[in-house]
């Protein structure tokens, strides 16, 4: 029976571990489980290896030679709002109650937790200490360490900490043996003219600073020669770089012995100059480092299924020219790409690698390969009708005449009757084709609004989205706010208006005589938005003769024809005026401002009517009028209103200024409460910050 220091209460020996007893205990002093001798407490749970309860109070440690260090059985805490720290050798963080016992100097501040105050260099006494000309203290070296390779890297690969190591403990430096032990000075077949030195830092260059042999920005050591401004990281000096066997190619890749100038990758079709190509002479190509792993088979957002790697088209396939569906520039039929074998689809590797389009690796089993039909169950989940009522043969095809839908609690029947003046529930666009309307109440919903999926993917997105009615949001594309149903992802916490969730990533639209793709790197300022906001992602045509065409969503969310009060006529939208593109009557009509006559705007041809597309649509021409809602803000449900000039216009309760167009009144008559909806918006953005 013994008395510890870290314990109040007597630790009795036991002598091995009693088979019997099906309590697994863990160490207190080192948390790993207990295995053999022990000391233990008969009031408590604490126990100790019989090691560690054996291990001496003060120490002299080679890592720290200026004081002595103490045991404690955690950590001094010299700073209380200091609530974690790191062992000062293997620099692992301990939070407060997951803390090993630890050797501490409270003068330096210096802390090394016992599994690296007791390796077994130190109970040997051999802690080899020596120079490297990369660092300017000494460093010691570790057989055996503690330290996980996803903490810490070597300075000179750049690659985790595995095996044995070399390490300054005051600046946390490290070097793996056998990079440690790399020569000054080598021959290398890359680059025969002259011998290339190690270095640690690569030197200053006005144009190029890469790795010759994979192009890419210089990490760690490299080899160097100065006469030729040529240079190589050290990892492709090991031989595990020289020949890449992996199971996505069936021979293995082997690193040619010199760059090519003429050097283009089989399998991805780009310039490979300043690179040293992998070649696999079984197939003839020759590839970059990176593409000797590219996957056979991939997911991406742009298509809906996986689609598969070549190498090249075969001259039979070689008839028609081929556009990368992405980016909608030429393919090379002689170079690799991905392709899907049931559609004519066809995208650039680095396109479909992008870490914003690539989902993950697919694998195709031989069932389905013979089958053809490579269908991703994912893509669609339960439809929006719950239930169909009746049904109609029309030739070949049946139609649901009458449906139960998740979104309304009564029958909705179907009706071809063209009603301009209604809009539909689901996207508050005008009803102008087929739809389903509620014969109780003014419920109606386009026929194709009824029929969307409830969960579904997105072209530009990874996750899913499900469908879900909203009294008021504002949509991640266009950046309008609206009411009715909107698809939203929870994990990226937005949602999304069905008109512009349903427009596919290539399209035909008016004012333009070629096809337009979303680019979803191109960066540009939203005009609905703040001013100076910026959005990433518009639809675009490179064509030389369009001078970049330039489309945001939020032109192509406006509707066809709008209805505006002074015109009797529908008013048709534009995309730019031509008639009075060099007049100085190019005005809006309505608050009579000039126009840019290369904006879209609405016109009416009969009374050469022009204006704007907001004063024409109004700030929200989506949101539902007559909507009630319980906010946070105000103790009664508020009702969405427009301003009416006949009655007068309110006042803002939040500003003290007239409501601008649309607010939101209280229902309570004796509660004369009135926010105007930018207050609104405003005070619903500081609520989620």
């Amino acid at each position: 029976m013994i008395n510890h220091f870290s314990h109040p209460h007597p630790l009795v020996l036991v002598e091995e571990e009693i088979d019997w007893i099906s309590i697994i205990y863990y160490c207190s002093a080192c948390k790993e489980r207990v295995e053999g001798s022990s000391y233990n407490c008969s009031e408590c749970d604490f126990c100790l290896h019989k090691s560690c309860a054996e291990l001496p109070r003060e120490i002299n440690h080679p890592f720290h030679t200026s004081h002595p260090l103490i045991l404690y059985e955690k950590r001094p805490n010299a700073r209380p709002r200091f609530r974690s720290w790191y062992c000062n050798s293997c620099r692992k963080k301990y939070k407060k109650g997951e803390e090993l016992f630890v050797y501490h100097c409270s003068s330096c501040i210096f802390d090394l937790d016992i599994k690296c105050a007791l390796l077994p260099n130190l109970i040997t006494g051999d802690f080899p200490k020596l120079k490297h000309f990369s660092h300017q203290h000494s460093l010691f070296f570790i057989q055996n360490h503690f330290i996980e390779p996803q903490d810490r890297s070597c300075t000179a690969c750049e690659e985790p900490i595995s095996g044995p190591v070399y390490c300054c403990i005051d600046c946390q430096f490290f070097l793996h043996q056998k990079c440690f032990e790399l020569p000054p000075k080598i021959k290398h077949p890359s680059h025969r003219k002259h011998s290339l030195s190690l270095l640690p830092n690569p030197p200053p260059h006005p144009e190029r600073c890469s790795c010759h042999l994979c192009s890419k920005a210089y990490k760690g050591f490299i080899y160097y020669c100065t006469l030729c401004e040529f240079g190589i990281m050290i990892k492709y000096i090991f031989p595990d770089h020289k020949v890449i066997q992996n199971m996505r190619h069936e021979h293995p890749f082997t690193l040619a012995p010199r760059p090519s100038s003429s050097f283009i990758c089989d399998a991805c079709g780009t310039d490979g100059r300043y690179c040293i190509p992998y070649v696999c002479t079984e197939c003839d190509i020759a590839v970059h480092k990176d593409c000797t792993s590219l996957p056979r088979n991939i997911l991406i957002t742009r298509h809906d299924h996986p689609i598969s790697h070549i190498y090249y088209f075969l001259e039979e396939e070689q008839v028609n020219k081929r556009d990368c569906r992405i980016c909608q520039n030429e393919i090379n039929a002689e170079y690799g790409c991905y392709h899907c074998p049931g559609c004519d689809y066809f995208v650039h590797v680095n396109c479909a690698m992008d870490k914003d389009i690539f989902i993950q690796e697919y694998e195709v089993t031989d069932e389905i390969q013979n089958s053809n039909q490579i269908n991703l169950g994912w893509l669609i989940g339960e439809p929006s009708i719950t239930r169909v009522l009746k049904e109609k043969k029309i030739g070949e095809e049946v139609i649901a005449i009458e449906i139960e839908h998740f979104n309304h609690p009564c029958r909705l029947i179907l009706c071809d009757d063209v009603k301009d003046e209604k809009s539909c529930y689901g996207c508050r666009r005008s009803i102008a084709t087929s739809f389903y309307y509620c014969a109780e109440c003014s419920y109606i919903l386009h026929k194709r609004c009824a029929e969307l999926p409830r969960k579904t993917r997105h072209w530009a997105f990874k996750g899913t989205f499900t469908l879900k009615p909203y009294i008021e949001f504002k949509c991640g594309f266009c950046c309008l706010h609206g009411s009715g149903l909107s698809y939203r992802n929870d994990a990226i916490d937005q949602g999304y208006c069905i008109s512009c969730f349903l427009i596919p990533d290539t399209i035909t639209t008016q004012g333009h005589k070629h096809q337009v793709f979303f680019d979803h790197k191109f960066t540009f300022t939203c005009s609905i938005c703040d001013i100076g906001h910026q959005k990433k992602g518009a639809y675009i045509c490179r064509r030389k003769e369009c001078d970049h065409f330039t489309l945001d969503y939020t032109r192509l969310a406006l509707p066809n024809t709008a209805q505006y009060k002074n015109d009797e006529h529908p008013l048709v939208l534009t995309p730019r005026d031509d008639i009075h593109h060099h007049s100085d009557q190019c005005v809006c009509d309505i608050c009579e401002e000039s126009r840019d006559p290369n904006e879209w705007f609405y016109y009416c041809g009969i009374c050469d009517n022009s204006a704007h597309f907001l004063c024409v649509l109004s700030n929200y021409p989506f949101l539902k009028l007559g909507l009630t809602h319980k906010y946070g803000f105000h103790e009664h449900p508020l009702t969405f209103a427009k301003q009416d000039y006949f009655h007068g216009y309110l006042k803002c309760s939040n500003c003290d200024k007239y409501c601008k167009e649309v607010f939101l009144k209280c229902t309570q008559s004796r509660c004369k409460y009135v926010i105007d909806y930018e207050c609104r918006i405003h005070i619903w953005r500081s609520l989620r910050l």
